[in-house]
């Protein structure tokens, strides 16, 4: 009788939230490095090819728009193409379109290719491994997924802010072609990464489930009221280990495929439909979005706005590494506070740190020192980490985790639209008045409209949200 009491008990199967995880972490500062790190060097890295090839600032920033444009429509696609193969499989085929990207400048002699290699194939490659990247540690991080995804990202802005001090160093002994040759060779890693990347459902931790809570669980998958934060799976001990998709079709009414007309299913299977009305046109993937865009065209102008100035090499190294350190101070801050970043609201630091982009750009364009612009560019840095680090996890804050790829993708989408669309127009405005200032200026605009927008429509819901529990429980005392 024991044993069959056994049997019969219910389990839960939860992220492991360490063990492969900690490899995964690992997997994932490789990815971010080969992918991002390089990002704030794209002035020093490629200046002497833009000057070969006579280059304007609107196809300067062209390249960036079909870098982002292309970043995002395959992040985008991501969450369709893991319904064809397997994660590893399509993580292996972003790594091999990317290093193709980062080795194939060396051979370029022409703008189109310089388009192709930068511009598509690094932009292909960098979408799917960040959208991968963000998932997987999602998968296997609950309780600690803002200390992992700080201590991995603290890790990459370390990478980042080395990386101008190679890449000059490199400049020097090797030239700019050699440059480039090493960070190739550097994108290799990314297949090292792959390796690491298990699927979750080899490492999850069979929980039991009391007794009390099991009607619960089961209630919120059938009724879909609410999301849990970490993937679970409930399941009779007897019955083996099923996998979600098992799961998932004891729940799913075979009426409602049927229903379905072709391009409902068609359109499902590339976009999660039911995201549609509370995400896409929320602030928490439209500001990301554009805040995204907006930091790409900043790190690819503004090394070419020093040396119009001229800067040296020297000191503009030195400002970009000064960029990386603010970067790279703030997720430490954000490690360590990480218990409390959750009880701050992640939307709220997110939204300091855009002020701090507004603020800190109005002050370099306002100073008239040298000394003066460093720091406001350190303070830049500080507002990077905050859009760059905060960006999946304000995400994963507000959808399930079943959805997050999808939720993912669809702010990569935004940000290479807001990216491609908005880069050749702010390009344009540089050689029309033949001032960086006032590109910087268009640019400052995008981050101040979210700064306003923003914290309206956390009030916003905020009172609903009030509104509703009002009138619930006035609803149930009539009742009684």
């Amino acid at each position: 009788m024991e044993a069959k009491k056994e049997n019969m008990k219910n389990y839960k199967y939860v992220a492991p939230d360490g063990g492969w995880g900690y490899l995964v972490a690992i997997s994932t500062i490789i990815s971010f490095t080969t992918t991002t790190a390089f990002l704030g060097t794209f002035g020093m890295m490629y200046n002497e090819i833009i000057n070969e090839l006579s280059m304007s600032s609107a196809g300067v920033t062209l390249v960036s728009g079909l870098f982002w444009m292309s970043g995002a429509l395959s992040g985008f696609f991501t969450s369709a193409l893991l319904k064809l193969m397997s994660m590893r499989w399509l993580a292996f085929v972003a790594s091999v379109i990317f290093a193709f990207g980062t080795l194939g400048i060396v051979i370029m002699t022409s703008t189109l290719m310089f388009y192709l290699t930068v511009g598509i194939c690094q932009g292909i490659g960098f979408g799917i491994m960040f959208n991968l990247s963000c998932t997987v540690m999602n998968d296997y991080f609950s309780e600690k997924r803002v200390l992992i995804m700080g201590f991995a990202q603290t890790a990459t802005g370390i990478n980042a802010m080395v990386a101008p001090i190679f890449v000059k160093w490199s400049i020097e002994q090797y030239g700019s072609r050699g440059t480039l040759l090493l960070i190739g060779g550097l994108s290799l890693h990314n297949f090292v990464a792959v390796l690491l990347m298990q699927p979750v459902r080899w490492h999850m931790k069979k929980v039991e489930v009391p007794e009390s809570t099991e009607l619960k669980l089961l209630l919120e998958a059938n009724n879909d009221v609410k999301k849990l934060d970490t993937p679970i799976i409930t399941l009779t001990d007897s019955e083996g280990s099923p996998t979600k998709e098992k799961s998932a079709k004891v729940l799913q009414s075979p009426t409602n495929d049927e229903k379905k007309s072709v391009f409902r299913k068609v359109l499902d299977s590339f976009i999660d439909t039911s995201l549609i009305k509370p995400f896409l046109f929320s602030c928490v993937a439209l500001a990301p979005a554009m805040c995204n865009a907006a930091d790409g065209l900043y790190v690819v102008m503004v090394p070419k706005y020093f040396y119009s100035m001229g800067w040296s090499q020297d000191n503009v190294a030195m400002v970009i590494t000064l960029y990386g350190f603010g970067d790279l101070a703030m997720r430490v801050i954000l490690t360590i506070i990480s218990k409390w970043i959750y009880k701050l609201g992640i939307q709220n630091i997110y939204i300091v740190g855009i002020l701090v982009a507004v603020l800190s750009r109005i002050g370099m364009l306002w100073s008239s020192s040298v000394i003066a612009t460093m720091v406001f560019f350190t303070l830049m840095g500080v507002a990077h980490c905050s859009i760059a680090v905060l960006g999946p996890l304000v995400i994963s804050d507000v959808v399930a985790p079943d959805k997050f790829t999808s939720a993912m993708g669809i702010t990569l989408l935004l940000s290479g639209i807001f990216s491609f669309g908005i880069g050749p127009i702010v390009g344009a405005i540089r050689d029309f008045t033949n001032s960086y200032s006032s590109a910087f200026y268009t640019l400052i605009s995008l981050y101040a409209l979210f700064a306003v927008l923003w914290p309206i429509e956390l009030i916003v819901k905020k009172n609903k949200r009030r509104r509703n529990t009002l009138e619930n429980s006035e609803s149930s005392q009539l009742k009684k």
